[in-house]
């Protein structure tokens, strides 16, 4: 009979593994039987080797029958470790994937790389969760899953903490709030076993991952709070009349309107809603007056078209001459970007008016507030048209419309899975008498009722503000503009 190297079993380790050493050198470890003749038929042993046989193989710290490992904890307790992390890993590339490749600031992006990186770290943590609560070939891998640990559960307390803010149900909730409850329990099992044993320098490793997390923190405040709030937002537009012109062939005279904008803020700018109008004003004359005119009429509109009250003119009415959209919804402009169009009004020469004034409206967002899918926000629906997504009866709604909608996102996006969807919505509509737009935030998807509370809160978030500008020519000017 061949003669063999002699095999020596040590005693069970803390975990129930076994160390078997072959002629002196370690060879291995074992955690039962079966796995002790894997490791010997890897050494030449044959596979009916007789464990019992004394002078073949010496036991220390019990026979061949004392293993007592808890195979069954210890596998579930490496699924659930397992499962846990990679649960973390999708979690944290979903949340960074669209900040790190799509964040208008530098900031955001550091952000988003920074969660893939969180990603990897629990990828790499798995792996080492396996080593772990096996072999332990590795002496860092506890000190991995600790910082895995530690990674899901710092961002799933702030996922948490921001779920909390508003109580909106999204799909994440279903992996956020599991994911925080497993962590806790996985910080407890990590400290029981205390897997940081075996570190020459397992305080820094706590303090690196503190940092990396404080950094993140930091870039959230930063470019969800502060940049969007100390950098302000500025859009400037000008309105002008240009010299008017008497038509050779028709009895109209012609006035040019010039509209410009020009974005002189250090933030880009969203068009939602914009609409130009020119008017013509009528007024009757009052030669004999001590007191202003249309006083209560000018208190009660405010600084509406008819708010003004004039000493010698009595009531006064205004007929729309011309309206339309400016760049229209789903445009957007950079710092320093600036627009201009040409407009042409014709006025009858019949026409007894006795001002001409027009008007320039924008609505716009910051893009540092908020990501709106341009081609679908740019694609106008028809009111009249029964599958528009705002359906409305022209009888209902005086008059027909362009509506415009589409889902809006937080720059951040770690807000996006802790909210429910924003959608704006814009429109442009044509009334009997002038014109009407205007464009809103809020979860109004098409169906419900959104109070005017929920809209006024997400435009306030979003930063919506509207822009004015003004012009006016005597009607004098129209008729002879030659006329000193």
């Amino acid at each position: 009979m061949e003669r063999r190297t002699k095999v020596t079993v040590q005693p069970a380790n803390s975990r129930g593994l076994r160390e078997v050493r072959i002629g002196g050198e370690t060879a291995g470890s074992a955690w039962s039987p079966r796995e002790l003749r894997r490791l010997l038929r890897r050494h030449g042993y044959p596979e009916d080797v007789d464990l019992d046989d004394r002078t073949l193989v010496s036991w220390h710290g019990g026979g061949s029958e004392v293993w007592p490992d808890r195979t069954g904890l210890r596998r579930t307790t490496m699924g659930l470790m397992v499962v846990g992390l990679v649960g973390g890993w999708a979690l944290l590339t979903s949340i960074g994937i669209p900040d790190a490749f799509d964040a208008l600031t530098f900031a955001g992006r550091i952000s988003g790389f920074l969660f893939i990186l969180g990603g990897v770290t629990e990828v790499a943590a798995a792996v080492a969760a396996v080593d772990y609560w096996g072999k332990r070939g590795l002496k860092v891998s506890g000190a991995l899953v600790l910082v895995g640990v530690l990674i899901a559960l710092t961002v799933s307390t702030l996922l948490v903490f921001l779920w909390f803010q508003e109580l909106e149900y999204t799909p994440y909730v279903m992996a956020f709030f599991p994911l925080f409850a497993w962590s806790l329990w996985a910080l407890w099992v990590c400290v029981r076993e205390k897997v940081w044993r075996g570190l020459p320098h397992p305080t820094k490793i706590a303090a690196g991952v503190t940092a990396t997390a404080l950094l993140a923190a930091v870039n959230l405040a930063y470019s969800s709070v502060y940049q969007p709030t100390a950098a302000p937002a500025n859009l400037t537009i000008w309105v002008r009349f240009g010299e008017p012109r008497t038509d050779l062939t028709n009895p109209v005279h012609l006035l040019p309107v010039t509209l410009r904008l020009k974005n002189t803020g250090p933030v880009p700018l969203y068009i939602l809603a914009d609409g130009w109008n020119v008017y013509g004003r009528s007024g009757k004359y009052v030669e004999k007056s001590k007191e202003l005119r249309d006083r209560r009429n000018a208190l009660e509109t405010g600084s509406e078209r008819q708010g003004d009250a004039s000493l010698h003119l009595g009531s006064v009415s205004y007929t729309a001459l011309g309206v339309g959209p400016f760049t229209g919804p789903g445009s957007y402009y950079e710092p320093g970007e600036e627009y201009s169009e040409d407009k042409m009004v014709e006025i009858p020469k019949a026409s007894t008016f006795d001002m001409i004034d027009a008007d320039l409206n924008i609505t716009v967002m910051r893009m540092d507030r908020g990501r709106i899918d341009l081609d679908t926000f740019s694609v106008a629906e028809h009111s009249w048209d029964k599958d528009a997504f705002l359906h409305c009866d022209p009888k209902d709604c005086g008059g027909e419309f362009l509506t415009y909608h589409s889902p809006v996102r937080y720059t951040n996006n770690l807000i996006n899975v802790t909210r429910k969807p924003r959608y704006v919505t814009a429109w442009w509509g044509l009334g009997p008498d002038d014109s009407n737009y205007d464009a809103s935030i809020s979860t109004f998807k098409g169906q419900g009722f959104i109070s005017d509370a929920e809209t006024e809160r997400e435009n306030r978030r979003f930063d919506l503000f509207t822009v004015t500008a003004d012009a006016a020519i005597p009607f004098a000017a129209v008729v002879h503009p030659d006329a000193p």
